[in-house]
């Protein structure tokens, strides 16, 4: 095998890409025409992988290895380190010693640096259309051939960083507000005529939906009721309207785009383009929310929580407003324990209100949408010392485990005997059997696979319910038209500074940030009074140079397929 991982410190990565300079590796490569048939094995290949979930827990000789290498002809060397740890991943990054294919999760550094630095090769498309077919026609059908766009060389334009993933799971929009319907009905507040259950058993029944939406105005009624009138009759002043967390702006997706706002997408305001922490609008939601927080409507505890222990709070019954995701209210298996629907396992007379996001003041109504342009996104990157013959090789693999139906078994086994469809036989969610691991593990379950869904892919990834939700609100076209808010620029290709200039500067801002929101909700500070400096402090401290970057990328209109 050709690689081993090397330990070392972490500020050898720092040494390591200032030695590297500039030096991209160069795109010497040979004509796909030249190079072995499609399907032609016949030379056995050597190659060390990883994959989307790699976190170094896959057992060697694991199921899937054993039959990837006899139906490629390859000897396949598992990465035995956790990708999505950012000191492991340096570590990596430091020695030059990178998996052949790999996909680093929460990695800031860019597929076009990855290449700068020496460290990978690029992907001729020749070789793109010759190996990987399947792959080349996901990216002709998705916006236009869009993807064909990414990550391209600029030295050569038939040359790529990376192979961009489809997360089609993304599609739509992904949140909505939900009130504890019991708590309502207990207090006399009408409840919307439209209001049906979003299912029959297993909780669902008890999960109601609605097309309604609230203003800003409407909701903070209803909390107050929710704090001062006793909503679990249990005689006892101990129930809140809402609870923030102080990890995530999460908790007030719905409630920011009443005022207009993405959470973290640049806009233009009074012709300036601006981050949402220095919008106007912004300073108007904070203002708000340090009124509810003065009138007892918002848990006082929040400071504290992180959302992990506000979902905790939540499941124990003192909370009237949370939003959910739409696989959170399909109850998928793994948002067990999430809130809002840890109160239908919790309590048995627990209800849950689903309604449409807030409606601000001036008509504003919405959410961030979760990509900002397009669902091709995530990539798998090619090491620099990969031959074309391995990459050759590589290529038919990727194809066949990400794009190929046949592919099936290398994410969830032979279905019927390591997993099992929970409807439509072949067209619905796959399930795990208990008795196998679900990922990596002596199965080796998605061990060498991208973060890409085309196809039937999205159906065996996504619960039943999720898809009737996504149908019934979620991926609506007229709803997302109307409440997915993108960015005003995005740097879609990776043409500017950006993420250099973010890494730089994010840590100090967030720290700004984090501060006057936790310090104006409560009251510590004067939101009005201190607004101006605060602006001021968050451009002088790399804000601005963030915006400068942002100045530079395309605008995210002309990037939308028509």
């Amino acid at each position: 095998m050709k690689r081993k991982l090397l330990s070392g410190l972490l500020a050898s990565a720092v040494l390591f890409l200032a030695a590297c300079g500039d030096g991209g590796v160069s795109e010497k490569t040979t004509a796909a025409a030249d190079l072995p048939d499609a399907g032609d094995f016949g030379e056995t290949v050597d190659l060390q992988l990883s994959g989307m979930v790699t976190k170094g827990n896959v057992v060697d000789d694991n199921w899937v290895q054993q039959r990837l290498e006899e139906k490629f002809n390859v000897n396949i060397e598992n990465t035995l380190i956790d990708t999505w740890d950012a000191n492991e991943r340096a570590i990596a990054i430091a020695s030059g010693e990178l998996p052949d294919a790999f996909s680093f999760t929460g990695e800031k550094m860019t597929p076009q640096e990855f290449n700068k630095n020496g460290l990978t090769r690029t992907i001729p498309r020749d070789m793109i259309e010759k190996y990987a077919p399947k792959y080349a026609a996901m990216l002709d059908e998705v916006d236009d051939g869009l993807g064909w766009q990414m990550h391209q060389s600029p030295d050569n334009p038939d040359e790529y960083y990376a192979l961009v993933g489809l997360q089609s799971h993304a599609q739509g929009i992904l949140w909505a507000p939900t009130l504890r319907m019991d708590w309502m009905e207990k207090l006399g507040i009408e409840i919307p005529a439209d209001a049906t259950p979003i299912g029959e058993e297993g909780g669902a029944e008890r999960i109601y939906m609605s097309n309604h939406s609230y203003t800003v105005e409407e909701l903070e009624k209803i909390l107050q009721a929710f704090t001062y009138d006793d909503p679990d009759g249990n005689g006892k002043n101990d129930t809140y309207g809402m609870l923030p967390t102080n990890d995530n702006m999460n908790w007030a997706v719905t409630l920011l785009g009443a005022y207009g706002l993405p959470i973290e997408y640049n806009l233009m305001e009074d012709d300036q383009l601006k981050m949402p922490v220095i919008s106007e609008h912004y300073k108007d939601f904070l203002s708000d929310m340090n009124r509810w927080y003065e009138e007892g409507l918002i848990d006082p505890e929040w400071t504290t929580l992180t959302t992990q222990t506000a979902w905790e709070k939540y499941q124990t019954g003192t909370i009237g407003y949370q939003v959910a995701q739409r696989s959170y209210l399909a109850q998928e298996a793994w948002t067990k324990g999430r809130a809002p629907v840890n109160i239908i396992d919790s309590d048995p007379n627990a209800k849950l209100l689903v309604l449409q996001p807030e409606t601000g003041k001036d008509g504003q109504q919405g959410e961030q949408s979760f990509m900002p342009v397009t669902l091709l996104g995530d990539w798998m990157q090619i090491s620099a010392d990969v031959t074309d013959e391995e990459l050759a090789r590589y290529l038919q693999m990727y194809d066949f485990i990400n794009h190929d139906e046949e592919g099936v078994w290398t994410t969830y086994g032979i279905p019927g005997e390591h997993s099992e469809w929970r409807g439509e036989e072949g067209n619905s969610t796959l399930i795990v059997k208990e008795e196998y691991d679900r990922e990596e593990g002596e199965m080796g379950f998605w061990a060498y696979s991208a973060r890409s869904y085309p196809g039937k892919r999205f159906n065996w990834l996504t619960e039943t319910k999720t898809i009737e939700l996504m149908d019934k609100f979620f991926n609506v076209p007229e709803v997302v038209e109307e409440m997915a808010i993108r960015p005003y620029r995005h740097d879609l290709f990776n043409e500017t500074d950006l993420v250099a200039v973010q890494g730089r500067y994010s840590a100090q801002l967030k720290t700004l940030e984090d501060e006057f929101k936790l310090n104006g909700i409560t009251g510590s500070v004067d939101i009005e009074s201190e607004w101006d400096a605060y602006v001021d402090n968050w451009l002088n401290n790399g804000g601005q140079q963030i915006l400068d970057e942002y100045e530079k990328a395309p605008l995210v209109s002309d990037l939308l397929p028509e």
